[in-house]
């Protein structure tokens, strides 16, 4: 018997650490092994965003947070958000965080610059050669001067420029045949409770939401998926049933690495989101919350609440 817990399911056979270029016929692989407990565990009507009117969808309350604020909780006492929101506070960005932000630039730079040289009929190899040999400039460009951002431009390049030229080849050409992921894309969660100008960090292929992160993988990532899929859902009105996080880690090293880890996102991920959100605006609506008993130190607003 399969053990489903909080709708995470781990394929150990594409979990593997891999160079850093994300091979589309590996992860639509991932994708489909999914389909099986889809089937076995499909999701129940009510937990579709397009019914955001009706519990358990409907929010108690119209806050436009966003997904981090519910999903993360690295704060045990969502102290964080009601600082956020009643006070104000932003914190101050460390290192982990800065990291992150670094690495979803070169990220979306390096899609939408491989887009826009195929879709001006640039092949594959041409498009890799233009992009490569400003690689630097363009980093620079987005406030990273680490060697680091220069190779994973690169790698991220090589990657979709080499999956264009290979869908090129196999259907004949004559016009773009294959394009990277849609980066950046906006969504609105405001009928959700959530923000009007959310952020999904990439849509794939047949809707699949995808989110980059950097570091360890973690639970509360899946539930983070749940809650840009109910959004999606609710915006689009048609099912977002996949995702895929992509963990990229060992960023100084001369190859960077990542990890794909496709997710269905089940009625359990979507129940826990939901009581997160539920959770986060009770806490928002009421008195200060007391300061948590350990703080982590990468938290923007660790100095604010003297730990």
């Amino acid at each position: 018997m399969v053990m489903m817990v909080m709708g995470l399911y781990f394929l150990d056979d594409l979990l593997s650490w891999v160079v850093c270029v994300i091979g589309r016929v590996d992860v639509l692989r991932g994708l489909r092994r999914l389909h099986w407990f889809r089937d076995r565990d499909p999701v129940e009507e009510e937990l579709r965003g397009w019914e955001w009117d009706r519990p358990p969808v409907r929010p108690r309350a119209y806050l436009g947070l966003g997904v981090s604020e519910v999903a993360y909780r690295y704060c045990s006492t969502l102290r964080n958000v009601w600082l956020r929101r009643n006070r104000r506070v932003q914190g101050s960005a460390k290192g982990p965080v800065l990291l992150g932000a670094l690495l979803h630039g070169v990220f979306h730079a390096a899609a939408e610059d491989a887009r826009r040289m195929l879709v001006l009929g640039r092949s594959g190899w041409e498009a890799y050669e233009a992009l490569a040999s400003r690689a630097r400039r363009r980093v620079r460009g987005l406030g990273c001067r680490e060697e680091w951002c220069v190779r994973l431009y690169k790698h991220l390049v090589l990657g979709w420029c080499a999956e264009a030229s290979r869908a090129e080849a196999l259907m004949g050409g004559g016009g773009v045949s294959w394009l990277p992921w849609l980066t950046e894309y906006r969504v609105d969660g405001s009928v959700l409770g959530l923000s009007s100008q959310l952020r999904v960090d990439a849509l794939g292929e047949a809707g699949v939401v995808v989110e980059l992160k950097y570091g360890r993988p973690g639970d509360r990532h899946r539930v983070g998926l749940a809650g840009y899929a109910l959004a999606l859902e609710a915006s689009l009105e048609a099912p977002v049933d996949y995702g895929l996080l992509i963990y990229v880690d060992r960023l100084m090293d001369p190859t960077p690495r990542i990890k794909l880890e496709p997710v269905y996102i089940s009625g359990s991920l979507r129940r826990e989101f939901l009581v997160a959100r539920d959770e986060a605006i009770d806490v928002v609506l009421g008195p200060e919350p007391p300061k948590p008993s350990s703080c982590p130190e990468h938290c923007p607003f660790r100095e604010v609440c003297g730990l």
